[in-house]
C-alpha cells in the first residue's frame, strides 16, 4: 500500500514539476507584456500614444500623459504580445497636431524620438 502511495505521490510531483517548468520556459521565449518608456527630443510635446488595429479602424488609447520635450516618460506596461501598430499624437509649435505611425514588438522598449532636418519625427530603440 505504501509503495502505491509513494509511486502516486512521485508521479504527481513529476507532473506538477513539468507544468511549472513549462510555464517558466515558455516565458523565456515569449514575454507576456509590453513595457514602453519614451525619451522625447523632438522640440514638441507628445500628448498621446494609441494602439491601432490592423485595419486602422479601431484606436485604443494607451498613454494619455504629456511627455514634455527633453524629458523621459515613466514606464508604461500593457498585456500585449507580438507586433502592433501605434500612433503618437504630438503638439508642435509650428504645426498644431501631427500623427506618427510606429510598428513595435512586445517586450521592454525604450524609444528615443527626435526630429529630422525636414521636420519629420524619427525614433531609435535602445
Amino acid at each position: 500500500m505504501k509503495s502505491k502511495t509513494l509511486r502516486l505521490s512521485l508521479m504527481a510531483a513529476v507532473v506538477a514539476s513539468c507544468f511549472v517548468l513549462s510555464g517558466c520556459i515558455s516565458h523565456w521565449f515569449e514575454d507576456s507584456t509590453t513595457r514602453l518608456q519614451i525619451e522625447n527630443r523632438t522640440g514638441a510635446d507628445i500628448i498621446e500614444i494609441d494602439i491601432v488595429s490592423e485595419d486602422e479602424r479601431t484606436v485604443r488609447p494607451w498613454i494619455q500623459d504629456t511627455i514634455k520635450d527633453s524629458s523621459v516618460s515613466r514606464v508604461y506596461e500593457e498585456d500585449w504580445v507580438g507586433d502592433f501598430k501605434g500612433r503618437i499624437l504630438y503638439l508642435d509649435p509650428q504645426v498644431e497636431k501631427g500623427w506618427f505611425d510606429i510598428s513595435l514588438s512586445g517586450g521592454s522598449l525604450y524609444l528615443v524620438f527626435t526630429r529630422n532636418p525636414d521636420g519629420t519625427l524619427h525614433f531609435e530603440s535602445r
